[in-house]
């Protein structure tokens, strides 16, 4: 009986003395190929992200760039967007207010008066209405009175209002002087106020003033009301024939 032939011996699965094994999630290089780990890749990586959103950047800067410079001359050649029906209607408009300018042409008195006191940034035309009626050369127009301001107008700026600058002075419209004009006592130019007349009789045991006196003047003696011979009461209160004081 022969012996078998004795076949190729068996591949040693022993690395080579010198031969280094591949730490885990490195590739095996190839035969002749140097070993490539997977921080030199991610390395790779980053750097080619970094390339390309740098890519990006310079081509949305330059976009931009030509487009600044695309709006700009259009501005400069043709100028902002126009909207042609509403600049028309504001051009067929008739101008009301004259301006303060014309205003102080002709008052100049006035005009002096308010430039020393503390209403002397207010226009004219913010008490009088607009006047541009009465300002134009013709001279029938111009003998129209402008508007007389009114109280209502005055306490648009000097009644008490939270949050209102305490440099403005203001008052309560009900407990200020109730009832009368605030152009009875102050000029509204130099925003003084009127003394009040000097007043003839004693104040001793005499009711409350407002008894006899109203804002706009005495008061009509009341029906009934029991005469008396004082020539100093007569001297105001005397009735005349229409019954007014």
């Amino acid at each position: 009986m022969s012996e078998p032939t004795p076949g190729p011996p068996p591949e040693s699965t022993v690395p080579p003395l010198g031969d280094e094994q591949p730490s885990v999630g490195e590739e095996r290089p190839s035969s002749g190929q140097p070993r490539i780990g997977l921080p030199v890749i991610a390395g790779r990586r980053v750097a080619m992200t970094a390339i390309k959103v740098g890519i990006v950047i310079v081509v949305a800067s330059v976009a931009l760039g030509i487009a600044a410079f695309a709006a700009a001359t259009v501005y400069a050649q043709y100028g902002a967007v126009r909207n042609e029906p509403n600049a028309q209607a504001w051009a067929g408009l008739t101008p009301r207010f004259a301006g303060q300018a014309i205003c102080t042409s002709c008052h100049a008195h006035e005009a002096t008066i308010q430039d020393a006191s503390i209403h002397v940034n207010v226009s004219c035309e913010n008490c009088h209405g607009p006047l541009a009626a009465h300002a134009v050369s013709d001279a029938a127009a111009r003998a129209l009175p402008p508007g007389k301001p009114h109280s209502e107008i005055c306490v648009t700026c000097h009644a008490v209002t939270a949050g209102r600058p305490a440099t403005i002075s203001q008052i309560d419209p009900a407990a200020h002087y109730s009832g009368g004009e605030c152009l009875r006592c102050h000029d509204p130019h130099s925003i003084t106020a009127v003394r009040p007349p000097v007043v003839s009789h004693s104040l001793r045991d005499l009711p409350v003033c407002t008894t006899c006196h109203a804002p706009d003047g005495l008061k009509k003696i009341p029906v009934g009301h029991e005469e008396v011979g004082d020539t100093t009461c007569l001297s105001c209160h005397g009735q005349s024939a229409s019954g007014k004081p």
